[in-house]
């Protein structure tokens, strides 16, 4: 396995061109956001996406970890799953290009179909990545490899965002995603194969029978028993809002502050820049400090997103160019907090799993139990169209600064030290 771990860290690192660009082409925060709003008014509907891209992605991993716990190879499944994305993205693409906006019912129920599909896809997807990382990669190292997969996917992004600058104008209709949808999808698939060339170990240890599901609710409680494992998933829990909280913030930008669809470009390479700095300085901290202080640093730099949310919602400035460098700078914030704790909390999952047949199992009740409360995110949505965006901001700083205080009281892992 040494002699293949400069080959895997290369391939780990090559992903990030195609996969992690996609993801942020594609993801709930800008794009998306934009695309459904085009179609409805609705917030509640575009609070919709994040419970469905992300949450339903997780509900079903436990039982999808069980099913892998036996099985040799396991890095093939990413590119199975990247193929299927692929194509569901590059049929969205075709859709939207020729339905254009004449049918927007019909073009809101191939996207949430589409999205909802991808999610399933998706959930398997994180799960293969985290557990061949594990294998993989040793400790010392992962916080490295995540990092430079995430500043490879932000230079990758940050290029995509200068071709969708030209590619958007004032009047482009949802047609102007079509191609953008098809071209993520093709990256998807490109990323999965490049996946695909890891060399994972010739045996790993594995149960000689099949999954034993009628076992999985006494695992299950196994996993839950784990002190350490409990903590940190409190912390999770409460960070779910700041993760997730571009769509809102976009929402915010478009009813509040003006911003227009020719902004997208930029923006995108704003949230593109955020992974390259973050990730650069996250991986670093993680695998030099241990991921609690990762994890704490990194949400307290997301505190500047619903701070200058206040400002902007409580001073009304109404000044074209200065509302959209200062939403820029919490496109920014958002994804430098997200940035590292992805790659923190993810890496301490590994760490927190005792061996390598029940980790698959960590990784997915880990999934599943934070998946949960960003299903309930679509309440925001509602409250957004109840009451505005003041409630909003004020509730993601709180969790976000009770987040930061609880990380520091997080149980080091037990193999921090490997």
């Amino acid at each position: 396995m040494r002699r293949s771990l400069p080959a895997n860290f290369a391939a780990i690192a090559l992903n990030g061109l195609f996969f992690p660009t996609a993801g942020r082409i594609l993801g709930a925060g800008l794009l998306l956001t934009w695309f459904v709003s085009d179609l409805t008014g609705s917030a509640t509907l575009v609070a919709a996406i994040i419970p469905i891209q992300y949450g339903l992605a997780l509900i079903a991993q436990p039982i999808f970890a069980e099913w892998l716990s036996v099985k040799q190879e396991r890095a093939r499944y990413y590119t199975v799953q990247s193929i299927l994305r692929a194509a569901l993205w590059c049929a969205l693409g075709f859709a939207s290009y020729w339905i254009n906006d004449s049918k927007p019912l019909l073009l809101l129920s191939i996207f949430f179909t589409v999205i909802i599909v991808d999610a399933g896809a998706a959930g398997i997807g994180n799960i293969v990545f985290s557990d061949t990382l594990g294998q993989v990669i040793p400790g010392s190292l992962r916080g490295r490899a995540r990092s430079w997969r995430g500043i490879f996917g932000g230079v990758a992004a940050g290029v995509a965002g200068i071709l969708v600058s030209k590619h958007f104008s004032q009047s482009s209709g949802v047609s102007a995603f079509g191609l953008l949808f098809a071209g993520a999808g093709a990256l998807y698939a490109i990323g999965g194969f490049v996946f695909g060339m890891i060399e994972e170990p010739e045996k790993i240890k594995v149960p000689d029978h099949g999954p034993h599901f009628s076992e999985l609710w006494g695992k299950l409680r196994n996993v839950w028993q784990d002190k350490r494992f409990r903590w940190f998933l409190y912390v999770e829990v409460m960070l779910v809002p700041i993760t997730q909280a571009l769509p809102f913030f976009t929402l915010f930008a478009r009813k509040e502050l003006g911003i227009e669809a020719e902004s997208l470009g930029l923006l995108i390479i704003a949230d593109a820049a955020a992974p390259i700095f973050g990730n650069l300085i996250w991986g670093s901290v993680a695998d030099a400090a241990g991921n609690r202080a990762a994890i704490c640093w990194a949400a307290l730099s997301g505190l500047v997103a619903p701070g200058l949310g206040l400002f902007l919602y409580l001073t009304k400035i109404n000044s074209g160019q200065l509302d959209f460098t200062l939403f820029a700078c919490i496109v920014f914030a958002l994804g430098l907090a997200s940035a590292g704790i992805d790659l923190a909390t993810k890496n301490q999952v590994l760490d927190l799993a005792p061996d390598e047949v029940v980790r698959p199992l960590y990784i997915g009740v880990n999934d599943t139990l934070v998946g949960l409360p960003m299903m309930l995110l679509i309440s925001a949505g509602l409250l957004i169209d109840l009451f505005g965006f003041l409630p909003m901001f004020l509730c993601i700083g709180a969790l976000t600064m009770i987040a930061a205080v609880s990380a520091m009281r997080l149980l080091e892992s037990r193999t921090a030290g490997d």
